[in-house]
């Protein structure tokens, strides 16, 4: 069994996923609240988190721990803690994709 989709897609397309958020928070027109995340950034945020989340389940929850640690202890704003957990989710993913599933379903 072997995913039919390329590596190099697999991993632009976790990287779209999770600057996407970023960038559009950063083009926004309103202004940026002082005292934490707005409303829209956070959901911004959770919809880039879900998307990478189901590109690399089960695999991903490495990331997704990550990522709710980051928020939950204040350590950054959603978008910034999606950052971080990045390089977890397309790390995990493409080991899951790319290396264990191959290896156990060859023949």
């Amino acid at each position: 069994m072997k995913l039919n989709l390329h590596r190099r897609t697999y991993v632009i397309l976790g990287l779209l996923v999770c600057v996407t958020p970023v960038a559009l928070v950063s083009f926004e027109l309103l202004p940026v609240s002082l005292r934490g995340p707005s409303v829209h950034e956070t959901m911004l945020a959770a919809l880039g988190g879900l998307a990478v989340s189901v590109l690399t389940y089960p695999a991903g929850v490495v990331g997704t721990i990550a990522f709710y640690a980051l928020v939950f202890l204040g350590l950054a704003t959603p978008t910034e803690a999606l950052l971080c957990a990045a390089p977890l989710y397309i790390g995990a993913g493409y080991f899951q994709w790319y290396v264990l599933i191959p290896r156990h379903f060859s023949s």
